[in-house]
């Protein structure tokens, strides 16, 4: 009944992932001032269509690749669960079923960490936001407040190869990470700007790995099958895509959420309180993490007097702590600012903006303002959105912690007019730590990582100007990701009715 051996899907994942990292040196990112313009074959590759294209399909065959290895790395883990529920319960099935999932974890690691490795050398994937870091780290190291101040104040900003978008917006970073780029900017200040983006890879991979830790710990504490866990938060595409190869700083948010949740429901919510404020000192929408650590510092038969004190003392360490840390920066308090990004810019899939443009679209035909019928769409969910994550935290405190919080982030994110496929990522690693236990919440997690990596797939076909004239490459491009993505979700859908059909069992959770 074995989909594919261990070797084969291990060596699958991992040739995915080195041809990810070749098809990056022709469709990655590069700033127009980067020394590696004077590599002729890296320019020959990147200005011909033959190159281009290659250089294209490689990246979305090598995404298919890690697909396919890492579902079956799923769909073994059910099995073996399958395999390892059916003992007598006796010492010698014991210590079989501990030994089964010793081994299943240690391949679900072994996988994660060989198949990021070589992402850790290719040109940045998916997003230019590594290169922001840069600009910003040198914005900081210039003096100069990204609070108040764009990208279009830094001489020779473009250069650098960061997105226009970024040339009058303000960072939507808390204080502690814009401290760590002024780090990673004036310590790499004489090297090429391609080591500044490593610097930041590495900072974001070593997020992912304590992020993996710390999930590994919570679901050791609540019983959780370790590898399944880990096999949604650290082997997945759309994970090793956005943490490594696109070095999002989410990795840094997320670990230290999840170490937060952990410490503190290990009764140690004073450092569980910190975690969570170097969270929101990355990213403030971790803000919303912290009412939660005061629920599960009051316990859940806290009356209101005992909770309201415990969410004043969280509030007054984590915002305490950072207004010091703005105020030693001399940014102040200016990160607060950055909640309202998430309604500045759009995603056309997020369902507010479909909404949103729907009725614009309602309002300018009958003569009305549409573009302001659209903004206020957008306002109104995101309203409803923040209204429904303060209904959960107030009526329903009494909620599993981890199943309170991934009530909250969805309300939030779900409503917001932008959702990023990293943002999934924060869906998908908290459900996940909640216990994905049915069959519907293991196609939640697949289906919203194959959507999610075609968003990110898309994203190098509008850097290299040879495809401004030549859309054949494009569609090419895109038309085999999608009849891929297609086939794999067929083939893996396939296989999980045959498995139900012949084990004679209603699908087993993964945690």
């Amino acid at each position: 009944m074995r989909v594919l051996s261990p070797s084969v899907r291990f060596l699958l994942g991992l040739a995915g992932s080195i041809a990810i990292a070749l098809g990056s040196f022709g469709v990655g990112w590069i700033g127009p001032d980067s020394t590696l313009h004077d590599w002729a074959a890296l320019e020959f590759i990147r200005n011909s269509r033959g190159g281009v294209t290659i250089a294209g399909l490689l990246v979305v065959l090598g995404a298919l690749m890690l697909l396919v290895a890492w579902i079956a790395l799923g769909l073994s883990l059910l099995e073996r669960r399958n395999g390892s529920g059916s003992g007598s319960g006796s010492s010698s099935s014991s210590r079989s079923t501990t030994a089964a999932r010793r081994t299943s974890l240690n391949e679900v690691v072994a996988s994660a960490a060989a198949w990021g490795a070589p992402l850790l050398v290719s040109l940045p994937l998916f997003s230019r936001d590594m290169f922001a870091y840069v600009g910003q780290g040198r914005l900081m190291a210039a003096g100069l407040n990204p609070y108040t101040s764009g990208m279009a104040a830094l001489p020779g900003w473009y250069g650098i190869g960061v997105d226009p978008l970024w040339a009058d917006t303000s960072t939507p970073y808390g204080p502690v990470f814009v401290w760590l780029e002024r780090v990673v900017v004036q310590s790499t200040d004489a090297l090429p700007t391609e080591l500044a983006v490593f610097a930041f890879r590495l900072l974001a991979a070593a997020g992912l790995a304590m992020l993996a830790y710390y999930a590994w710990r919570i679901a050791r504490l609540r019983g959780l099958n370790e590898a399944g866990v880990l096999w949604i938060v650290a082997a997945s595409p759309l994970v090793i895509m956005n943490f490594v190869a696109a070095g999002h700083n989410d990795s840094i948010m997320l670990a230290f959420i999840v170490g937060g949740v952990y410490y503190a429901l290990r009764d140690r919510p004073l450092l569980g309180t910190v975690f969570i404020a170097v969270a929101i000192g990355v990213k403030p929408i971790a803000l919303i993490a912290l009412p939660i650590i005061g629920l599960i510092w009051a316990g859940s038969a806290a009356g209101w007097g005992a909770i309201v004190r415990r969410w004043a003392a969280v509030a007054g360490i984590a915002l305490g702590g950072l207004a010091l840390v703005g105020w030693s920066l001399g940014i102040g308090m200016g990160w607060l600012g950055a909640l309202a990004t998430p309604v500045s810019i759009s995603s056309w899939y997020a369902p507010a903006s479909i909404l949103g443009i729907g009725v614009g679209g309602l309002f300018q035909g009958i003569g009305l303002d549409g573009g302001l019928a659209q903004e206020i769409v957008k306002l109104a969910l995101l309203g409803a959105g923040c209204t429904l994550a303060a209904y959960l935290v107030i009526a329903r405190r009494r909620l599993e912690p981890l199943t309170l919080l991934l009530g909250v982030f969805a309300a939030i994110v779900l409503a917001s007019p932008v959702i990023h496929p990293w943002y999934g990522l924060w869906l998908l690693t908290l459900l996940a730590l909640t216990g994905a236990e049915r069959l519907w919440s293991m196609r939640t997690v697949v289906y919203s990582t194959v959507f999610f990596m075609l968003i990110g797939l898309t994203e190098p076909l509008d850097l290299i100007p040879r495809l401004e004239t030549d859309t054949r490459i494009p569609v090419i491009i895109i038309g085999v990701a999608l009849v891929g993505a297609t086939a794999v979700l067929i083939g893996s859908e396939l296989l999980v009715r045959r498995r139900r059909a012949v084990l004679g069992f209603r699908m087993p959770e993964l945690a």
